[in-house]
């Protein structure tokens, strides 16, 4: 099929004529007649564009399916889908750094056979790259609202509602899970003997420590304000004091210093494992804490677990 200037396909228009060609050439989007072939039949400024080239009639009969392999496949794609009496719904198509929403129609003669295509084209890089920079924003927010902006660690909302979603998976699958608690001893008299800016760097130095040490699959979260809260997937209640002794070992080594200042502190960790009544992160650390005040107690520097 070729592109014929017939005289009987002029149209009037206000006591001005205008050829079906001047009409798709100026219509605000872009409309491409294509045949089985992929031989284009009529185009606008879209094509010319993505062929660098100037003169939009060098492109009649030339093959769109040379514009890229995509192109040549969606083609193809939705004559299978004509000759099957369906329709292709609107999609996106990526071209030379644009993005385009496509809305295809077949033209069928009067058997019903599709000897072509019509291709409505708009573009909507703008648009996508709008919603790109918005979800983005969206995912700094987040990250922001869910993260402690000291240690950023998942503060004590975010720790909860994650940990929660965690424990029905648990027991649903019969897993065990355990939760370590963490508390810095005497944490006030390095705020009072050093100052709040020191003891906010060995907070955020011990976090990083505990990071560290956990696995990428436990969740991490400061419940407190020097108190910091591990949860376990797939962990029992031994594996778990072997990840607080390893802790409590790396931060009663560790120097952290700054301004010429070295400060040593230590910490007391409480292990808990799941019982039947933990159906919440709240249950399960209500005991961790509790062994956690048994290790200060028992005079602090150390790991205590309720194993019953």
């Amino acid at each position: 099929m070729k592109y014929c200037k017939n005289e009987k396909n002029f149209i009037e228009v206000g006591g001005e004529f205008i050829t079906l060609k001047q009409l798709i050439e100026t219509i605000p989007v872009t409309v491409v007649l294509i045949d089985r072939k992929g031989n284009c039949i009529s185009n606008g400024q879209f094509l010319v564009d993505c062929n660098a080239t100037s003169k939009k009639d060098s492109l009649i009969e030339s093959e769109i399916t040379d514009l890229n392999e995509k192109v040549r496949e969606n083609i193809k794609r939705d004559f299978e889908l004509f000759d099957q009496g369906k329709n292709m719904p609107a999609h996106e198509l990526a071209l030379n750094g644009r993005i385009y929403k496509v809305v295809v129609a077949p033209l069928r003669n009067v058997s019903g056979f599709a000897f072509a295509e019509l291709a409505v084209l708009t573009d909507i890089s703008e648009n996508k790259n709008a919603e790109h920079r918005l979800a983005k924003l969206n995912e700094q927010l987040k990250v922001m609202v869910s993260r402690d902006g000291l240690t950023n660690l998942l503060n004590k909302n975010a720790f909860s509602e994650i940990c929660n979603k965690l424990i029905k998976v648990g027991l649903r699958e019969n897993a065990p899970f355990s939760v370590i608690f963490i508390d810095i001893d005497y944490f006030k008299k390095v705020n009072d003997t050093y100052g709040h800016s020191i003891g906010d760097m060995v907070l955020r130095k011990v976090a990083g420590a505990i990071v560290r040490n956990c696995r990428k699959s436990d969740i991490v979260g400061r419940v407190g304000g020097e108190e910091i809260a591990v949860y376990l997937p797939n962990t029992n209640c031994y594996g778990a004091v072997v990840l607080a002794e390893k802790i409590r070992t790396c931060i009663e080594k560790s120097e952290f210093r700054t301004e010429n200042i070295v400060v040593r502190v230590t910490v007391s960790i409480g292990v808990s494992a799941n019982k039947p009544y933990h159906k919440t992160i709240s249950d399960i650390k209500k005991d961790a804490d509790k062994a956690m005040y048994m290790a200060k107690s028992n005079g602090r520097n150390r790991v205590e677990c309720l194993y019953e």
